[in-house]
């Protein structure tokens, strides 16, 4: 039967302690030979609780180099379930897993994010240039007064288009300008926030637009390090969402749930309505993707953004019986 390697090496330590008293008695009672015997052995057991040593060592180092290089596709091998080492081994083989995958994803998050801000950056670059001369110039010709010579029919119909083309131009300087914020979310300036004050402020706030909702926080003192006014602008899109997702319900029922697990802190807000399709789900969170009407594909964008800038990242559940959407930061 395999000894686990705690009892191998405590074994291995009576032995030297053992052998070392053997040996000392020997050289007192001038047994040269028998004590050299007995030293050999002391040495063989030294070397090897050196190469167990350096093989753990082989192990820890081989894990750190994968993790600095970002190459996670190692594993270490488990060779006994009762091993202690083994165990270990087994653990941070599970742990890295974890880490994989969330590494994997925040990856693809970012990455992500970084080609839809530098599209819209070029594409908003490219229509402000091109609109702006066009605002001036339909305004200053929309303002000149008419001509002695001029026909008043035609200087009335040629007025009437300048006044809608600038109109539908600062419209869709407007629209532009919406999407510009996407690039402009500036690095967040972290704080401590006290979470239940700050849902309270936020229930007082949004109430008076018809936005009524109950929270929840634990533990009762939790708080959260973010960027106050980013974490409000969260919030207020995560709850106008919700109030827009439940508005034909007769009760509509809006939760808040504010929590600490582990080393992260969790903020979901719930809803009863009808639930996102498993097709729109994937693309929510997309630039410019909307399942209203009259949405224009920003908020929920936007709050991808800002988790991203608080190097976290926010999930979403559904169903028939309505959404949750957590916002998930790291502690």
């Amino acid at each position: 039967m395999k000894l686990q390697s705690k009892y191998l090496f405590i074994i291995k330590i009576l032995l030297v302690v053992v052998l070392s008293l053997a040996a000392a008695w020997l050289l007192l009672k001038e047994l040269y030979f028998s004590a050299i015997l007995l030293l050999l052995g002391i040495l063989l057991l030294a070397v090897s609780m050196h190469y167990d040593r350096k093989k753990l060592i082989r192990r820890m180092e081989r894990m750190i180099s994968g993790i600095r290089n970002a190459d996670f596709s190692f594993h270490f091998p488990a060779e006994s379930e009762k091993d202690e080492l083994n165990q270990l081994s087994k653990e941070m083989d599970e742990a890295l897993e974890v880490f994989r995958n969330r590494t994997h994803s925040a990856f693809v998050d970012e990455a992500e994010s970084q080609a839809w801000q530098k599209l819209i950056s070029v594409l908003t670059h490219e229509i402000m240039n091109s609109i702006t001369p066009i605002i001036s110039l339909s305004e200053t010709l929309s303002e000149r007064e008419l001509p002695d010579e001029a026909d008043p029919e035609a200087y009335r119909i040629m007025k009437q288009a300048m006044e809608t083309i600038h109109r539908r131009s600062n419209g869709l300087l407007s629209f532009v300008e919406n999407y510009r914020k996407l690039t402009r979310l500036p690095q967040p300036t972290v704080q401590p926030i006290h979470v239940q004050s700050m849902l309270k402020s936020m229930q007082q706030l949004v109430a008076p637009g018809g936005i009524e909702f109950t929270y929840s926080v634990y533990p009762d003192q939790l708080i959260l390090k973010a960027d106050k006014g980013m974490a409000d602008q969260l919030l207020l899109n995560l709850l106008k969402n919700a109030h827009e997702a439940c508005a034909l319900q007769s009760e509509p029922k809006i939760a808040v749930k504010a929590e600490k697990i582990g080393d992260e802190i969790h903020i979901s807000v719930s809803d009863d309505g009808q639930g996102i399709s498993p097709e729109a789900i994937e693309k929510i969170f997309i630039p410019f993707y909307s399942t209203k009407p009259t949405g224009s594909g920003i908020g929920l964008s936007i709050c991808r953004q800002i988790m991203l800038r608080h190097k976290g990242r926010i999930v979403v559940k559904s169903d028939e019986k309505g959404s949750r959407f957590t916002a998930v930061f790291p502690e």
